[in-house]
């Protein structure tokens, strides 16, 4: 494990503004707060310059916001613009409608190293349960082991043994890259040129960036029950 360094968090977005506003609060109560937030927009129609606004002072390196003209379906081509604009290094990727674990930062930036990039994977929570921003800037997401096990037998959870942090077995054996949770040192992903342009619409364009990393030499561990968020 690595001692923590200032970060770049890169958040995938298009749309869709009361998510990314319960996403802020989230991030806005990380255990390590040393990061700067990256919203890679892609083209989206809405107007989250309010939300930005009111949420920028929360965070000590600020917010930087990346758009594009819509056309179609260019999330590689904005996660690429968002890379080169980042100003720190590590970089730890999500989506809008991941909430991350309050140690979801300290543990990527503690893991993540040069030829070594972590993943992990996602638990599923209904919306009607996720707190307001509000509620979470107060108390946190509320999701503990004992509420997601109530959660789950409310038939409102999933995947919930990948939901919590455990000193033990975190590591899983799939090493698939999971776009929507993973970190990577600057240098190794400018080795293989980012994500492909080439992907236009929904596809498997971070499953390919996993494995042009993996060819180019870069470790890819998934840190299952250390890197958290809920979807």
């Amino acid at each position: 494990m690595t001692e923590p360094r200032p970060a770049s968090v890169i958040v995938g977005t298009y749309n869709d503004a009361s998510i990314i506003e319960t996403t802020l609060a989230a991030l806005a109560v990380q255990s390590l707060s040393d990061f700067e937030l990256v919203l890679a927009d892609d083209g989206s129609d809405q107007d989250h310059a309010p939300i930005l606004a009111k949420w920028a002072p929360r965070f000590a390196r600020g917010i930087q916001h990346i758009t594009q003209e819509k056309s179609g379906f260019r999330k590689a081509r904005v996660l690429n613009r968002a890379v080169l604009a980042a100003r720190f290094d590590p970089l730890i990727v999500m989506d809008m409608d991941c909430l991350p674990h309050r140690d979801f930062v300290r543990n990527h930036v503690a893991y993540v190293e040069p030829g070594t990039a972590i993943t992990g994977r996602r638990t599923h929570v209904s919306r009607e349960i996720v707190p307001s921003p509000e509620k979470i800037l107060e108390s946190g997401l509320g999701f503990g082991p004992a509420s997601l096990v109530r959660i789950w037998l409310s038939g409102k959870a999933r995947i919930i043994e990948h939901g919590f942090v455990s000193p033990i077995l975190y590591e899983s054996h799939n090493l698939r890259l999971h776009g929507s949770n993973f970190s990577v040192c600057r240098k190794d992903i400018l080795a293989v040129n980012g994500w492909n342009e080439e992907f236009e619409g929904w596809g498997d364009e971070d499953s390919d960036l996993g494995l042009r990393l993996q060819h180019s030499g870069v470790r890819i561990r998934n840190l299952r029950n250390k890197v958290i968020p809920f979807h």
